[in-house]
């Protein structure tokens, strides 16, 4: 059985949620595994605009997906951002992605958003799901394809 549940319900995990992100992402990226730990605490205010989002399997949690103000600093003028989207291996193919993907659209509907945005090099995965092509980007980031969502 597949469940979504927000980060704030569930703060005992947020290392754990750190730790997926930092290993995907932000080992990376030069981030330190405690200023990832730092970062999604901040998803814990339930008042804040961004939101951090839990996949479980079975009660196990197994994936991760953030709602956030912006990902990518050349494109400040698009907001928010589905970011991070993550699944444990032993679950990808199994419905966990497509469930934190519907999760944080109808969480940024509920905050009244109308449009969502992700880039990624694997934009493909994201059609299925109703996504939109918004913008190839060149430069440090070709390769990647920002991607948009009418809410």
């Amino acid at each position: 059985m597949i469940a979504v549940e927000p980060l704030e319900k569930h703060p005992g995990l947020v290392s754990v949620c750190a730790r997926w992100n930092y290993d995907e992402w932000g080992k990376s990226a030069g981030r330190t595994l405690e200023r990832t730990i730092d970062d999604l605490r901040g998803f814990l205010e339930p008042s804040s605009r961004q939101k951090g989002l839990v996949g479980f399997v079975s009660g196990v949690p197994s994936g991760l997906a953030l709602l956030i103000d912006n990902d990518l600093e050349t494109h400040p003028h698009l907001q928010p951002w589905l970011a991070s989207l993550y699944v444990v291996p032993e679950q990808r193919g199994k419905s966990l992605g497509g469930a934190l993907i519907a999760a944080t659209e109808e969480t940024a509907r509920s905050l009244g958003h109308r449009e969502l945005f992700l880039y990624t090099e694997k934009g493909d995965y994201y059609l299925r799901f109703g996504w939109q092509p918004y913008e190839a980007l060149t430069g440090e980031d070709a390769g990647y394809t920002i991607l948009s969502r009418r809410l």
